[in-house]
């Protein structure tokens, strides 16, 4: 009987882990989200050369996305440009690879913090 409730119990917890889990996920995403947003406005709106040189420099990386398509996938080049990179804009580049940054420094940041409460707590 005892170990019926030890199984129950230990897959509940299991449940309600998981679950905590997906939801903190979740949060993390919303924050990196929200923070990339906010730096590609913060760059846009008070830092307008910085903002027009990253735009030049992410055509560029459209540029180079094209043509490593084209060298990889020839035959399917004209499809994928007319679909998927002639709609991405070097702006929309832009703020995927602000999204990039922005989401590896905070993952680097809570990093940080629970290797320092760790060393604390040990």
């Amino acid at each position: 009987m005892s170990q019926d409730r030890s199984l129950t119990a230990s897959f509940f917890l299991g449940i309600v882990t998981t679950i905590m889990a997906i939801a903190g996920f979740a949060v993390l995403l919303v924050i990196e989200l929200v923070a990339a947003m906010l730096a590609y406005i913060y760059l846009a709106i008070y830092n307008t050369e910085l903002f027009g040189y990253l735009v030049r420099e992410a055509r560029q990386v459209l540029d180079v996305f094209s043509t490593q398509f084209e060298t990889f996938f020839p035959d399917s080049a004209n499809a994928a440009y007319a679909t998927l990179l002639g709609e991405l804009g070097p702006k929309s580049i832009l703020l995927l690879l602000i999204g990039l940054a922005v989401g590896a420094l905070i993952r680097l940041a809570i990093w940080m913090i629970t290797r320092i409460f760790r060393a604390f707590a040990a």
